[in-house]
């Protein structure tokens, strides 16, 4: 029990015990300190209905000293805890959390412009991937109702399936903005639409891109810059095309695969899986290293070489791919070198027996992309992104700062590890650092934040910054892994 310390000596209270009032569990009451040599007022004892009543006086009762034992007796309202001792200083607060989670930002608005729908708000353009798809066929009642339709349609599959992976572990890497643009006619090919949808040819659809570039041109904000760029057709027949600008129809029932596979292509640089004889595991068998050799060409995920794949996959050769969502529940198997891709039965190679780059009908999850297209699409989307969104303070030289914060993309996909001086003091940690916790010596003293990707092997393999030698231009993205990692430093200075 915590003791309650007054003013009121012992040998006050011994002879004038009516100044005080106890309660019936000889706890004391409240009571007004005295200071110095000042007594209560008198008139606070007693009845309080009579303030006026003079206090009572009780004589001490006189006992004999010889008897052993025995001395004075105490009034016996009055209750004494164990002789008084001094009071010990209090137990020191534990020191607290050395690093703690950030709080989340509330976002500000994305901007997509007079006609934009902001799908998905991830966070500062100028450090995200911003995917802007084109509505073309939808008239201004269609607009805001069945394009509405086809956009969650794809979204579910690309956030919630297997197949979509990585983009539900990157989500928060990525905007996506849907551009309503209205359409003179309901459906392409019943006329005029705004960028002029249809067949190109051997089931590839085609838009007019010199519209498409005008539109964006007119009706984006300059905060936006556009990385990846698509159009929506209001169509169900199944023309897709994989290009700079990526087409799907929207209409179709397998309509969400095409805009994952047509991405893959227009954004990821892939190529196609399927041979000449059709998709899946009719491509062809897992080959050996003496099969024929063919052309090399410059995507990753497709090669001439058997035996080496050129490079591009070596280091995935017989591992098994786990899924994302569930790693128990697999995805596209054993990553190996399977016969057929790239159109043809003979002399190219895939790193997978099925995939989403090569049969992305359903949704059984070896229609996921591999392993090796996987890596790849890490790699694309850390060509557009820095871990870091901001700190604070900046980083540089500050004066006896209380904390440091960083706030990166996303805490579930990027850890962060802290030095001071040039020694560890936390890793995997919270992007908040406290400094009365790290209690710095006066003088001056370098605090690091080291953000990067927590990506493992089963995801990332190629962690060198390089691509292989037959992987050239525009389809080499691995050196983007190098942006994966970001270092902030201050130099902290302490009086």
């Amino acid at each position: 029990m915590q003791r309650r310390f007054t003013s009121l000596s012992i040998p006050f209270a011994l002879f004038v015990p009516a100044l005080l009032s106890c309660g019936s569990d000889g706890g004391s009451a409240d009571v007004p300190p005295t200071t110095g040599s000042e007594l209560p007022d008198p008139t606070m004892a007693g009845d309080p209905d009579g303030p006026d009543a003079p206090p009572a006086v009780e004589t001490p009762t006189v006992v004999d000293p010889s008897v052993p034992g025995t001395g004075e007796e105490l009034p016996d309202d009055i209750a004494l805890d164990d002789p008084e001792e001094p009071m010990q200083p209090a137990e020191p607060t534990p020191p607290g959390e050395l690093t703690t989670p950030v709080p989340p930002v509330e976002l500000a608005p994305l901007d997509c412009g007079a006609d934009g729908w902001a799908v998905e708000n991830a966070g500062p353009p100028s450090n995200r991937v911003n995917y802007v798809i084109l509505a073309d066929g939808y008239d201004a009642q269609t607009i805001n109702t069945t394009l509405v339709e086809h956009i969650e349609f794809a979204m579910d599959r690309r956030f919630n399936h297997e197949s979509g992976e990585p983009y539900g572990r990157y989500r928060k890497f990525v905007n996506i903005c849907v551009m309503k643009a209205v359409s003179q006619n309901d459906g392409i090919g019943n006329g005029p639409t705004a960028f002029e949808g249809g067949n190109g040819g051997d089931r590839l659809a085609r838009v007019n891109n010199q519209l498409v570039n005008a539109y964006l041109d007119a009706n984006l904000p300059e905060t936006l810059e556009v990385d990846w760029r698509a159009v929506v057709l209001n169509q169900g027949l199944w023309e897709n095309t994989g290009s700079a600008t990526m087409l799907w129809s929207g209409a179709n029932d397998d309509a969400p695969g095409a805009a994952l596979h047509e991405g893959g292509h227009g954004f990821h640089q892939l190529a196609d899986e399927y041979c000449q004889s059709g998709t899946g595991a009719r491509c062809g068998p897992a080959a050996d290293d003496g099969g024929p050799t063919g052309n090399e060409f410059a995507e990753v995920n497709s090669s001439g070489d058997p035996a080496t794949t050129g490079g591009k996959w070596d280091v995935w050769l017989g591992t098994v791919q786990k899924a994302i969502k569930q790693p128990d529940q697999g995805a596209t198997g054993v990553q190996g070198v399977f016969s057929g891709s790239r159109y043809v039965d003979v002399g190219q190679y895939r790193p997978s027996s099925n995939s989403m780059m090569n049969s992305l009908f359903g949704n059984n999850v070896n229609t996921s992309f591999n392993s090796v297209s996987r890596e790849q699409m890490i790699f694309s989307i850390w060509r557009a992104v820095r871990p870091v969104d901001s700190t604070d303070p900046p980083a540089g030289a500050v004066d006896n700062p209380s904390e440091l914060i960083v706030r990166v993309v996303d805490p579930a996909v990027i850890d962060i590890d802290w030095e001071i001086d040039g020694q560890v003091v936390a890793q995997k940690a919270g992007g908040r650092l406290d400094l009365a916790v790290a209690a710095l010596a006066p003088g001056s003293h370098t605090i690091v934040a080291h953000a990067y990707d927590n990506a493992t092997d089963d995801l990332v393999r190629q962690r060198t910054g390089a691509c292989p030698d037959t992987v050239t231009g525009r389809y080499c993205h691995g050196t983007a892994w190098l942006n994966s990692s970001q270092t902030v430093e201050w130099t902290v200075n302490v009086p």
